[in-house]
C-alpha cells in the first residue's frame, strides 16, 4: 500500500517505523514546514529499549499525488493547517487518517471529498531528540469512519495493514463513543497532571478525587447533550484505571508545558467548553483547569 504520513512527531514516527516494515508498503513521511533540517535518516528506540538508525524516505508532490492512505499526525492545532496543505495534492480516492488528541481539530470534514477515518491509541510513545521515537508503551488502535463512504474490500484492506504493522488493532462502528471516551480520560489526566506537574499515578491520591468527581460530572452532561451517554461510577473507574496503568508516564499536556510547547487544551477541555456554552450548560471546573493551563502554556 502507498502510504503518506504527515507530522514527524512520536506517533507519526511510530507508525511510520512499523509501516515501513513490510515490503508490500511503500512509506514516505512528510516534515513540518518549521522543521530546519531533514535527516536521511531517523533513530527509533523499540519497546525492548534496543536502538538504532534507519532510512527515511521524504513525501513529495508525487507521492502525495499516489497515496492511497494518508495517516495525519500532527498536534490538533496544526490539523487544519495540514489538511488545508495536502487537499489538492491528492486524489479524492485516498483514504484520510487523523491520529491526533482531541476533537474538534477540522470541523467540516464534509469539505473533504475523501473519506476520513478516525485511529485512536492507547500506545505509549515519545520524542528524545528531533527525528528520535521512543516506543514506551504497548497498547490498543481503534479505527472507524467519520466522513464518507468506504467499500468493505478497502476497508478490511486499511485495516489488515495497520494491524499487521501495529497490533493490536480493530475497526469499529462506534467510534464516535470511543472518541469521546478518550476524550473524557484526557480532560481529566492531561490537565491536572500538567498543572500539578506530576505523573499521571500520582492522580490516585485523595486530594485530587474532589475535582476528579466535579470534571466528570461536568463531561457526563455535555457528553449526554451529544447523545452520549456515561454512567458516572463506571466513567470514573476508567479514568482512574487508566491512570493507574499509566502510572509512571508523564501525560502528553504536561510533556508540552515541560518542553515548552504549545498545549492541546483548546481541543480537549475547551472543546468540552465550547459544546457547554452552546448547550447553556455549566463547566466551571473545566474552564478553571484550562485558565490554569494557559498560564504554564507558551
Amino acid at each position: 500500500m502507498n502510504i503518506v504520513i504527515v507530522g514527524q512527531g512520536a506517533i507519526g514516527l511510530l507508525w511510520y517505523h512499523h509501516l515501513a516494515k513490510s515490503p508490500t508498503n511503500l512509506v514516505s513521511i512528510s516534515c513540518s514546514s518549521r522543521t530546519i533540517s531533514i535527516p536521511n535518516k531517523y533513530k527509533f528506540t523499540d519497546i525492548k529499549n534496543q536502538s538504532d538508525q534507519f532510512p527515511i524516505t521524504i513525501a513529495n508532490d508525487a507521492t502525495f499525488a499516489e497515496a492511497e492512505l494518508i495517516l495525519v499526525c500532527v498536534k490538533s492545532y496544526h490539523v487544519k493547517a495540514a489538511i488545508n496543505a495536502i487537499k489538492n495534492k491528492i486524489s479524492t480516492q485516498t483514504i484520510i487518517i487523523f491520529c491526533h488528541n482531541g476533537m474538534g481539530a477540522y470541523h467540516d470534514l464534509s469539505t473533504l471529498s475523501q473519506a476520513c477515518l478516525a485511529l485512536l491509541t492507547t500506545h505509549g510513545c515519545k520524542i528524545n531528540k528531533p527525528f528520535h521515537a521512543q516506543h514506551t508503551g504497548l497498547g490498543h488502535h481503534d479505527l472507524g469512519l467519520i466522513n464518507g463512504d468506504m467499500s468493505p474490500l478497502i476497508r478490511e484492506n486499511i485495516t489488515a495493514t495497520l494491524a499487521q504493522a501495529l497490533p493490536t488493532l480493530a475497526f469499529t462502528n462506534s467510534i464516535k463513543e470511543k472518541q469521546w471516551l478518550k476524550l473524557a480520560i484526557n480532560c481529566v489526566i492531561n490537565p491536572i497532571t500538567a498543572v500539578e506537574n506530576i505523573d499521571n499515578g500520582q492522580l490516585l491520591d485523595k486530594r485530587f478525587i474532589p475535582v476528579i468527581t466535579e470534571l466528570i460530572r461536568e463531561i457526563i452532561a455535555v457528553a449526554a447533550h451529544e447523545n452520549i451517554n456515561f454512567e458516572f461510577n463506571e466513567l470514573k473507574e476508567t479514568i482512574l484505571q487508566v491512570a493507574q496503568s499509566t502510572a509512571k508516564n508523564c501525560s502528553s499536556m504536561r510533556s508540552d508545558i515541560l518542553q515548552q510547547r504549545k498545549t492541546e487544551i483548546k481541543y480537549i477541555n475547551g472543546y468540552i467548553v465550547s459544546l457547554a456554552r452552546k448547550a447553556g450548560i455549566d463547566v466551571t471546573n473545566n474552564e478553571k483547569l484550562i485558565q490554569q493551563v494557559k498560564a504554564l502554556d507558551v
